[in-house]
């Protein structure tokens, strides 16, 4: 059985479904006014590998990924190239589709642009006022987070250090900590009109009416970078407690660790992006697969291309043993692809399956039999290609 770690409960947990034989996935996606950088591919390559597992195990998995289109960064590239935000959108988000596609990403199922949703954002937001959890302020809207039971698990903070934080400041804010849900005061020389205002619908309502118009009162996996937790996150949920009327409506929150640059956080703002469009004319998609999964997912790890070019010798001896497969697989290869299995299996542990599938490289390489079968397996359960060209 497959155990995960859960931000939650920070320990690992058997992993159990809502649905018998289906697991639904929401995962934050891109703010689509730029290409993508390998920060955003280790992350759906993290969930590709969980999808892989999940699919092997029986489940079907329906795996959602919001597009983040409602973002003054896009409102700006608009106006820089003078066309729409959704010519923007799209463009970014048809370039997002083909890193995922170079990278041998088959998980996504679907994309969901947050300006489709602006209708089941207002529906969702006067149900909060309804319940009487979320109160309008000088035009804008905020959740009180003092109504929220448990409010601040997932970050690991206490309601003193949770009122510390001074979020989207705004006149006539109950308290500090109060999530926006609805933007009428700020001018981004865009907006929406609704019941409520002028104004723009803000960035964690916009992930959860998403999720909510999808997969209703609960769904499975949700995912993103750490980096995520708090605010976004911890928001996230408790919007979807107080919609769902569920405390735990959420069954695992799967957290994956940064891409750093020079010790740094790879990011846009930074200008220290390795992009994925670069990276893929340089380096076979499979390398850069065996890259990501030496690290454990929930570790940061820091980019280098020396690191990357040192899982080489691990690619051409895995394509090596491809070439070599015969009629029956050696039982001491059989022991050690059931350690491969179960090391996915313990929170996707890839830097010991690899290690695994290493060794049993060498005893193929040594004269123990494998059956094409029997390995095609495990490449399949990393996305490996089937092929030996570049």
């Amino acid at each position: 059985m497959l155990k995960l770690y859960n931000s939650f409960s920070l320990s690992k947990e058997d992993f159990v479904p809502f649905e018998k034989d289906l697991v639904k996935m929401f995962i934050c996606g891109p703010t689509v006014y730029d290409y993508t950088h390998l920060g955003h591919a280790r992350i759906f390559l993290i969930y590709d590998l969980l999808s892989r597992c999940l699919n092997d195990q029986g489940f079907k998995t329906d795996v959602l990924v919001n597009m983040t289109d409602i973002n003054q960064n896009v409102f700006d590239k608009a106006k820089e190239n003078s066309t729409t935000y959704k010519d923007v959108a799209k463009f970014y988000a048809s370039a997002f589709v083909v890193a995922l596609q170079s990278l041998g990403i088959q998980s996504v199922n679907r994309l969901a642009y947050v300006s489709d949703y602006v209708p089941s954002i207002e529906t969702q937001i006067k149900k909060l006022l309804q319940k009487k959890v979320a109160y309008m302020a000088h035009g804008n809207i905020y959740l009180d987070v003092s109504q929220v039971q448990h409010y601040g698990q997932i970050s690991q903070q206490t309601r003193e250090q949770l009122n510390l934080h001074r979020l989207d400041i705004g006149p006539g804010k109950k308290n500090p900590e109060d999530i926006l849900l609805w933007n009428c005061t700020d001018d981004f020389d865009f907006s929406w009109d609704s019941e409520f205002g002028t104004g723009i619908p803000w960035w964690h309502m916009q992930d959860t009416a998403v999720a909510v118009e999808n997969f209703g009162d609960n769904y499975d996996v949700h995912g993103g970078a750490r980096e995520l937790v708090y605010p976004h996150h911890e928001a996230h949920l408790a919007q979807y407690q107080l919609l769902s009327g569920s405390d735990k409506p959420i069954k695992s929150w799967v957290h994956v660790g940064l891409v750093l640059s020079d010790g740094e956080k790879m990011s846009k703002s930074l200008g220290n992006v390795v992009w994925v469009k670069d990276l893929i004319k340089k380096y076979d998609s499979d390398l850069i697969r065996l890259y990501v999964f030496s690290k454990h997912y929930r570790d940061d790890m820091d980019f280098s291309e020396n690191d990357l070019m040192s899982k080489k010798p691990l690619l051409d001896l895995i394509r090596l043993t491809m070439d070599k497969a015969s009629d029956t697989t050696h039982d001491t290869v059989s022991n050690l692809m059931r350690d491969f299995m179960k090391s996915l299996n313990d929170d996707l542990d890839s830097p010991t399956a690899l290690a695994k599938l290493e060794t049993i490289c060498i005893e193929v390489k040594n004269g123990k039999g494998i059956t094409l079968v029997d390995f095609n397996h495990m490449c399949n359960m990393l996305g490996l290609k089937h092929d030996t060209t570049n």
